[in-house]
């Protein structure tokens, strides 16, 4: 043990002074923050706090931990150093010609200037277990360094706090633009969880110090494909929907009150009318990046079974190693207990791909990567009147069940005033 220690610490003292050529992805930082945490301290701590006493990144950071929950500390401390030597291999070192600890970006510093409390609470959403600086709320998360950090390439604020996405990564030059997906559509899972469990009076007190052309999101992009892919269309349009909703939030205020046109009325109480709504298209957002990820995997994986994966530059095990089981592992936590009712149910919803995912990993253990591959795909077109019909109609149940329900919190928001 002690040997594991000494290199545990050597190699916790080397990350600090790495500096990757590309940006880690979310899912990676966090990873290796797990992993660091549950090495130096244990098992995280049962009592989890309510949730309006931490951020939404530390709720996701806390989560990374949670999942770590069990794992001995010199196992975790062995799994550490694996996953750091993992990430060096696959991010490469930049050459270090200045200081040891990357500089702040500008953009960084301003938003550290200007961020408030409440922005950075709804701001911060899209992580984790996650990957790419693809949506603006993620690199506006206030940035502060802590000493004992795992890896200085990671901000934090507080104990959980989550770093921000990273960069899309860059496309090999025999890749298809079109097919592969891009690694921030899981990684931004854990934040936009967290994102759904910000409560009613959380999100009312956003939107008081929130200017109308400031809204999160306005900010959000695709994360599972490319901008400009017709095939991120239903991406955007959930996007585009939900943005137009805040954006009514937003203006409400200067239509509703005392002197304004509507003044018997707190714009409190549309605010409140809208707020499951805004949690619903969360965890469609949510679904839609899980069941793209499945179904983009399921493509580029037959394709690679037909050409070759020279030709589509996608191995089969990186495949199951970096899409497959990651996404199965996403949707188990959506239904741990400490997800709120909405993201849980999601989590159910989508269990069918958990389970799709897991068995034809056992596949590959048991058999091989060709007959797993196959077995993958096979089942994907087997199944595929679940993601095309089911899924579809199951969200536009869930928008209409937060319509009914958003009547009861605009009435409870009423009855208050």
């Amino acid at each position: 043990m002690a040997t594991s220690a000494a290199i545990f610490r050597a190699k916790t003292n080397f990350m600090k002074s790495w500096r990757p050529r590309n940006p880690p992805s979310n899912r990676d930082r966090l990873e290796l923050y797990a992993l660091h945490k549950q090495s130096v301290s244990g098992d995280a701590p049962t009592n989890v706090p309510s949730p309006e006493s931490i951020s939404v990144a530390d709720k996701a950071k806390l989560s990374a931990w949670l999942s770590k929950r069990g794992m001995i500390q010199g196992d975790a401390m062995a799994r550490y150093v694996e996953e750091c030597d993992r990430q060096v291999n696959v991010y490469g070192t930049r050459d270090n010609h200045g200081p040891s600890s990357p500089p702040r970006s500008p953009m960084h510093q301003n938003q550290n200037q200007q961020a408030s409390s409440a922005n950075t609470t709804s701001e911060t959403t899209t992580t984790r277990g996650g990957e790419p600086s693809a949506s603006h709320s993620a690199q506006q998360q206030q940035q502060q360094r802590q000493p004992n950090s795992s890896n200085a390439t990671t901000p934090i604020n507080s104990q959980y706090d989550t770093p921000p996405n990273t960069p899309m990564r860059r496309r090999g030059k025999n890749e298809e633009s079109s097919v592969l997906l891009c690694p921030r559509g899981l990684a931004a899972i854990p934040l936009l969880c967290a994102a759904a469990s910000e409560s009613r009076s959380a999100y009312l007190a956003r939107l008081q110090v929130t200017h109308p052309s400031n809204g999160w999101w306005a900010k959000q992009e695709p994360l599972c494909l490319e901008v400009n892919n017709p095939l991120s269309i239903p991406e955007k349009l959930i996007i585009a929907l939900a943005a137009h909703v805040e954006q009514i939030s937003l203006v409400v205020s200067n239509y509703m009150g005392e002197g304004h046109a509507v003044s018997i009325m707190s714009p409190r109480v549309l605010q409140a009318f809208l707020w499951p709504i805004h949690n619903v298209f969360l965890c469609c957002w949510i679904s839609l990046i899980l069941t793209t990820t499945y179904l983009g995997s399921m493509v580029i994986m037959c394709q690679t079974l037909l050409f070759g994966a020279k030709r589509t530059n996608a191995p089969l095990a990186s495949l199951f190693v970096e899409e497959v089981h990651p996404a199965a592992r996403a949707v188990e936590s959506m239904c741990e207990e400490h997800q709120v009712i909405g993201v849980r149910v999601a989590g159910l919803a989508l269990m069918p791909m958990m389970m799709l995912c897991d068995f034809t990993t056992s596949v590959v253990g048991r058999v091989g990567i060709l007959v797993g591959s196959l077995v993958f795909v096979g089942m994907g077109v087997c199944s595929w009147w679940y993601w095309i019909c089911v899924l579809p109609w199951l969200a536009v149940c869930g928008l209409c069940l937060a319509v009914m329900s958003g009547w009861c919190f605009g009435l409870i928001e009423l009855a208050g005033n």
